[in-house]
């Protein structure tokens, strides 16, 4: 595991115990399921479900799960497909870095590398039951002093009934990607967790 499982680790330790009971967990883009197996550690008894794009990491998230005593339901796809009903915990790790490769586990797309955390982030919000949460942890690249991801949530997502808190966990990470052409515009990249609600 590298740096990024353990402040995402560190951010769902910090939040979950804000937000009640917990009764069905959805880690989206799970990986190696480190994130659905912390949540679900720190709820006992809710329902996990793992998604990812890759089968081949849901098998090492079954895997990873079994050995940590956690159940888990896995659904292969991209974002929520697949995932029926109901969400009140949605978490997310997304990847967020401007890749020329196109990898699926590290290319997040336009917006400076932010546009699969915005994606899901709206997924999420949409499939929140009243009341419900989501906990994002994710980089955005910082343009100008700006972070366009923060501006196009806090544009979009209280017209899907959420409010959200916002911070910086770490402001400057993977400084080598800034070498790179695709980043020649790009300060920095931070580390941000944000935590979203549903009203009730």
């Amino acid at each position: 595991f590298g740096p990024d499982t353990y402040r995402y680790a560190a951010l769902l330790e910090a939040e979950m115990p804000r937000l009640g009971q917990v009764r069905r967990i959805v880690d989206i883009g799970a990986g190696s399921g480190a994130g659905g197996i912390v949540a679900a550690k720190m709820a006992p008894g809710a329902r996990l479900t793992l998604t990812d794009v890759n089968p081949a990491a849901l098998r090492l998230a079954a895997i990873n799960a079994a050995h940590a005593g956690v159940e888990a339901e896995l659904v292969e796809g991209a974002g929520l497909e697949g995932v029926e009903g109901g969400v009140d915990l949605v978490i997310a790790n997304p990847p967020y870095i401007m890749d020329e490769g196109d990898r699926a586990y590290r290319n997040g797309g336009g917006m400076h590398g932010a546009q699969l955390s915005y994606e899901w982030t709206l997924a999420g919000a949409e499939r929140l039951t009243p009341g419900g949460h989501m906990i994002l942890y994710t980089g955005v690249a910082m343009v100008d002093g700006r972070d366009e991801l923060h501006a196009a949530l806090a544009q979009d997502l209280p017209r899907r009934g959420c409010s959200f808190t916002y911070r910086e966990l770490d402001p400057d990470v993977f400084g080598k990607e800034l070498e790179k052409p695709l980043y020649r515009e790009v300060e920095r990249i931070a580390a941000i967790g944000a935590v979203i609600s549903k009203r009730e």
